[in-house]
């Protein structure tokens, strides 16, 4: 009775420590997440910086800035693509991974970064919206806005 017992308690032991590993794995996954969505705010906040120069004429239009960009942009979408299907299988298997939303969101904006204008901005409601706009424009009802 007691090697019974003690099997059972090694069962536990077992499957405890399983999950624990499993759990921690997630934990870290996480923490890899959000190191993931800082890298991507900083590549956008440096993006929005460049432009925000050029319209404001602080600088001339370098397109070597632009290609190094999107580079970096690439990048950070092949290895965060890849981090997806690891993030899913943690969901599916039951694990709440911290920052997946968030990371989600970065990886569809950096998608959307990196798609053609014209492939992007093919929906019927934002053609209907540029429609709309380009009728007040020209019925006078837009203001015109300095650049500063």
């Amino acid at each position: 009775m007691t090697s019974l017992a003690a099997r059972q308690v090694e069962t536990i032991h077992e499957q405890w420590k399983a999950n624990h590993v499993a759990a921690m794995a997630c934990w870290r996954f996480g923490e890899l997440l959000l190191l993931c969505i800082e890298a991507f705010e900083r590549i956008n906040r440096e993006d929005e910086g460049y432009r925000l120069e050029i319209f404001r004429g602080d600088q001339p239009y370098r397109p070597e800035v632009e290609q190094e960009l999107e580079e970096v942009y690439k990048k950070w979408t092949l290895v965060c693509g890849h981090l997806s299907s690891f993030l899913d299988n943690f969901e599916r298997d039951g694990y709440k991974v911290e920052h997946a939303k968030r990371f989600r969101t970065c990886l569809r904006e950096a998608r959307g970064i990196l798609t053609d204008d014209a492939k992007f901005f093919t929906s019927d409601a934002l053609a209907d919206l540029r429609d709309r706009a380009i009728d007040e424009h020209r019925r006078g009802e837009t203001l015109d806005v300095d650049r500063p």
